[in-house]
């Protein structure tokens, strides 16, 4: 696709409000956007015009981005919390019962987190892996 230069941010405008008109899934949204963006090419001094002469679009898409690039650091986050509590339990209950046979890690495997949680809360008072996993 080729266009004049002076078109160029009619273009980006329009290829910006195409797709928050056509595409609701945000997250697929962001993921065009960053294509448009890669496509585009815009310098510095291209997208500061294009902000001044485009605000809402502008506004938009930077909010959209923002906002699903928090979702996606806080899914990180409890991600790597919810394996931190899995890998103190089974550290906890290799220290306590010496080694973990394969039906825990497999009950661990699909374990939820709420699982996992109470698990941590009984690992100390356990008299056996049995009753640990009752």
């Amino acid at each position: 696709m080729s266009w004049q230069q002076d078109q160029k941010l009619e273009v980006y405008a329009r290829a910006v409000q195409g797709l928050s008109t056509l595409e609701p899934d945000p997250e697929k949204q962001l993921k065009y956007l960053d294509f448009i963006d890669i496509y585009a090419a815009l310098d510095d001094n291209e997208m500061e015009l294009y902000q001044q002469k485009y605000p809402q679009e502008s506004t938009t898409m930077a909010t959209l981005s923002e906002r699903l690039r928090a979702e996606g650091m806080e899914k990180g986050m409890q991600q790597g919390m919810q394996q931190g509590e899995a890998a103190a339990l089974r550290k906890l209950i290799a220290l306590k019962f010496e080694a973990l046979p394969n039906w825990v890690e497999e009950t661990m495997q699909n374990a939820s987190p709420a699982d996992i949680e109470g698990w941590l809360e009984r690992v100390l008072t356990a008299d056996s892996l049995e009753k640990l996993f009752e």
